[in-house]
């Protein structure tokens, strides 16, 4: 056979091929008679000539010829073809009414009803889009394509539980698949089913064993999971791949001390800061390190308190890690644990100030002035010229009441070091108690030369002055600021709206102290404020109360009591 001869016999094969396209249940093809064999034949003829226009992106000329055809026979196949057409030209209304006219004539056909579920994707009506897949998976449960497609949509749709179920079972149809994978991970980690995202990645490690990024991702999944073995090998398994990076080598230290293998992790410790060795204090500031970050991470809480539970056994004369270990007694709320291991760091520090002052604060935080008192004299006989010695001294004497004593520890540690602006905003507050104003006054503008913009030193002096009636106008400016510097304070708000009260601007004042409220709602003071502001406003119900609602927080407060009555009485 020539090749002329070859190239009719695929002509033949290939107009075939068309007339079975075009040719459908509902079309007449079937039928006998000569003229419906011509009318076919000229359909065909210009089915033809629009699927060659088409091919050559003359989507016009395809669209004419289309419709011709369809004036001797109204096949799916071209109102399928010429929907495809429109759908080209982005005209998806105009091609949703052709291919419904071709599922019409052939309602379960799968290209058909594939090319409206891809027209309403396009008009981004998703969930017809999703009743036209189902039904396509209902005729064929295997259509892999289909399934993929039914799950997108069900993601976009923000229908994960329906979307996982089509994954699984393309999953389980065709085996691991990549992007199908990944979109399980995604679904899984979003309802937090981190069993479940650990298989998914599992699986996806075994397509690509050698990626970095996947294993990092299953590593610290393994933590969230509490398989800290399983991430213990990950790790170093990246570590091997990339013993540069930094993150995996932290983690695994991190691990190495959960683990108790602190050997291990202080030598890896000391690859990451490329020392030879590490030494008492090095070991001292990774536990430091930890105990730092343990507010924001639970696990590290119980690093630090190894690490310096293992430094306590293996430097005894040093008083650091009793300091630590009574600190994380403190947060563990370990009372009875706390008070041996500060006397013991005590005994410990002869030669550092740093453990009286750390422990004194302490004390104070532990609302313990006795022996925050008892440190701070400790350490000012060793250390008499360390100020923050006599600062400490001094909270812990205002918190038993001696307020005059506490004043001369002030003062002594202002003597010492004249711009600690922590013990300056202290004192002006202790003379201002004591009604010495002026004296009051005095430190506050020394303590501003210093730190002009001190947002609590202008909040205190600003609030001493309002609760005085003095210079409201100047303590207002230095409200602003302070507010300014910290918009989300509390207290400041209370101040600046506790000032605006004072000057009688009572809906300045309201708004700020609701402000103050919203952030904390169980402020005595504030309330009592608020209560006097709807008083000025002569708001007399919500006066009363918010006055009442501070007397639950302050049940002692006899001057409201009296407020309140007086107001009930008028």
């Amino acid at each position: 056979m020539n090749f002329k001869s070859k190239i009719n016999i695929l002509l033949l094969i290939l107009s075939l091929a068309f007339i079975a396209l075009i040719s459908g249940p509902g079309s007449s093809y079937s039928q006998n008679s000569q003229k419906n064999v011509t009318d076919k034949e000229r359909s065909l003829g210009y089915f033809i000539d629009g699927k060659t226009m088409e091919l050559q992106n003359n989507y016009i000329g395809a669209i004419e010829n289309f419709r011709e055809a369809l004036k001797y026979d109204k096949s799916p196949g071209i109102y399928y073809a010429l929907a495809e057409v429109y759908y080209k030209l982005g005209k998806p209304d105009k091609a949703q009414v052709e291919i419904n006219k071709a599922l019409k004539i052939n309602p379960e056909d799968q290209n058909y009803l594939e090319a409206l579920a891809n027209i309403y994707i396009a008009k981004k009506e998703f969930l017809s889009a999703i009743d036209v897949y189902e039904k396509i998976i209902r005729l064929d449960t295997n259509y892999t394509y289909g399934l993929y497609s039914l799950a997108r949509l069900y993601q976009e749709m923000k229908m994960p539980a329906k979307a996982i179920i089509i994954y699984e079972k393309i999953t389980n149809k065709i085996g691991y698949d990549f992007d199908v994978l990944n979109k399980m991970y995604d679904i899984y980690i979003g309802y937090k089913d981190y069993p479940k995202a650990i298989e998914t990645l599992e699986s996806l490690q075994k397509l690509d064993p050698f990626n970095i990024m996947i294993k990092s991702i299953l590593a610290s999944l393994y933590l969230k999971n509490n398989e800290q073995d399983k991430a213990r090998k990950v790790y170093e398994e990246i570590f091997v791949l990339n013993p540069d990076n930094k993150e995996v080598q932290t983690e695994l230290v991190k691990i190495y001390f959960q683990q108790n293998e602190n050997e291990m992790a202080f030598e890896n410790f000391r690859k990451m800061l490329g020392k030879d060795s590490l030494g008492f204090w090095e070991k001292v500031q990774v536990g430091e390190v930890y105990f730092n970050i343990s507010s924001q991470d639970e696990s590290a809480k119980d690093i630090a308190k190894n690490i310096f539970t293992n430094l306590n056994e293996d430097y005894p004369e040093q008083w650091i890690p009793y300091y630590y270990l009574g600190v994380i007694d403190i947060i563990n709320n370990n009372s009875a644990g706390y008070p041996s291991k500060f006397e013991k760091a005590l005994q410990l520090a002869d030669t550092s100030s740093e453990a009286f002052v750390n422990i004194g604060l302490a004390y104070i935080q532990q609302n313990d002035p006795e022996n925050s008192l008892k440190t701070a004299e400790m350490g000012i006989e060793k250390f008499p010229d360390d100020y923050r010695l006599y600062y400490i001294k001094g909270l812990a004497l205002q918190n038993k009441g001696n307020n005059k004593d506490a004043i001369s520890a002030f003062e002594k540690a202002i003597e010492i070091n004249p711009e600690d602006l922590n013990s300056l905003s202290t004192l002006a507050l202790a003379y201002n108690t004591e009604g010495n104003y002026k004296r009051s006054n005095e430190i506050y503008e020394a303590a501003l030369k210093l730190d002009p913009q001190n947002p609590l030193l202008l909040n205190n002096y600003a609030y001493n002055l309002s609760e005085r009636n003095e210079k409201l106008d100047e303590a207002l400016e230095m409200a602003k600021i302070a507010v300014d510097r910290d918009p989300g304070n509390a207290s400041y708000l209370d101040t600046i709206g506790w000032i605006y009260f004072k000057l009688g601007k009572y809906k300045a004042a309201k708004s700020n102290i609701e402000k103050s409220l919203e952030i904390n709602p169980n402020s005595a003071v504030v309330l009592e404020h608020l209560g006097d502001v709807y008083n000025g406003m002569k708001d007399y119900s919500n006066a009363v109360k918010y006055w009442k609602l501070s007397l639950e927080k302050n049940p002692e407060n006899s001057s409201l009591k009296e407020k309140i009555n007086q107001l009930k009485i008028s």
